[in-house]
């Protein structure tokens, strides 16, 4: 079947799921303004002025009145109850029956290690340098847009899907800005498909958490071999290895900055042994702010930062002086930093290798 990697507008939906405790905050405060959505409930502006909108559009609030606050049309009743309309109808949707293309296995899954690894580059003497997620469980790739960043997520995704069939590996790709991330659309390995919606990326997260303790309680019912065979990655039927690749984590947070960062969190302290790992991409000064996903990776992929300073902050001072966009530091926990370069390669000829 012809590949296809355009991605769709996506659909209106149901209202925010913070609606209700929007409204719960208005009416209780009598006050309606972006900046303390955002104090009280830890949300990004620009999911903070979106709520605003739609507590608008039920009628909730008024108009914004420049620097004036905005007028609570709905406060408490008289019993002092909260009066919360409905929200707006769900648009319900379209559920096409589409047939997925199918996987094949290629030369790129010649040679594969009992370990899950994803391929990092070349060293100084061009060497193939992998990493064994199964043993790091996470991947923390920081870099600017002006960086290698970008070219390097769609290298993993390409090259593992290309390795790992989709009883092997399944993936959940969240791009922060929308096409970056190259992906065909309707291929096996693909849980969803590539979330743009900020606000999707949540639930997708959520829904990984519910997945990892799943998977832990029927894992605590195994016996000794089962879990020896899970240790050596040949897998269970339906249980393949999660990868969720996240570009320009920065978005994320700043749109839902508390719901995301606990559930990653959430994800990296248990996610290990339940099969789910990441591969995060993200802006180096942003990260510097978030130091709990700091503190829970024990390797980073740096490209050149822009001050001594903030690649020292990453244990990557030489990231400073690198003089290609294609060159990182990989940082791993307790071994020498090495010097990467990130191999050219054309994710939409090894998509239409892989797949028919």
């Amino acid at each position: 079947m012809k590949l296809t990697y355009n991605i769709p507008t996506p659909k209106p939906t149901n209202v925010d799921s913070m609606y209700d405790e929007v409204v719960k905050l208005v009416q209780e405060t009598g006050m309606a303004s972006s900046s303390l959505i955002q104090r009280k409930l830890k949300l990004g502006y620009a999911r903070s002025a979106r709520l605003l909108d739609e507590l608008e559009e039920n009628g909730i609030v008024g108009p914004a009145n420049g620097a004036k606050p905005r007028e609570i049309l709905i406060p408490h009743n008289v019993d002092g109850e909260m009066v919360i309309p409905k929200k707006q109808t769900e648009v319900v949707k379209e559920e096409i029956e589409e047939e997925l293309a199918s996987w094949k296995k290629t030369k790129y899954a010649d040679g594969k290690s009992d370990s899950f690894e994803v391929e990092i580059g070349l060293d100084k003497d061009n060497k193939k340098v992998s990493l064994d997620l199964s043993k790091y469980q996470n991947l923390l790739v920081v870099g600017n847009k002006f960086t290698g960043v970008v070219d390097f997520l769609n290298n993993v995704l390409a090259s593992s899907m290309a390795k790992y069939s989709p009883d092997e590996l399944r993936i959940i790709a969240m791009d922060g800005i929308r096409n970056d991330l190259i992906i065909p659309n309707k291929i096996p390995h693909s849980l969803v498909p590539t979330i743009v919606d900020l606000e999707k990326g949540i639930s997708a997260l959520k829904w990984a958490v519910c997945e990892v303790e799943r998977r832990l309680k029927v894992f605590g019912e195994l016996g000794e071999q089962d879990i020896k065979e899970w240790n050596n990655n040949t897998g269970f039927t339906g249980m393949p290895n999660i990868v969720i690749v996240i570009n320009s984590l920065e978005q994320f947070l700043l749109f839902s900055p508390a719901e995301i960062e606990d559930n990653i969190c959430h994800l990296m302290l248990i996610g290990k042994k339940a099969g789910v790992f990441f591969v995060i991409g993200v802006d180096p000064i942003f990260l510097r702010k978030y130091k709990t996903i700091l503190s829970n990776n024990a390797v980073k992929l740096v490209f050149k930062t822009v001050d001594k300073s903030t690649a020292k902050s990453f244990g990557t001072s030489e990231a400073v002086d690198l003089d290609s966009p294609n060159k990182a530091i990989l940082n791993v926990l307790f071994e020498e930093n090495k010097e990467i370069e990130i191999e050219k390669i054309e994710p939409k000829k090894i998509y239409g290798e892989i797949f028919e």
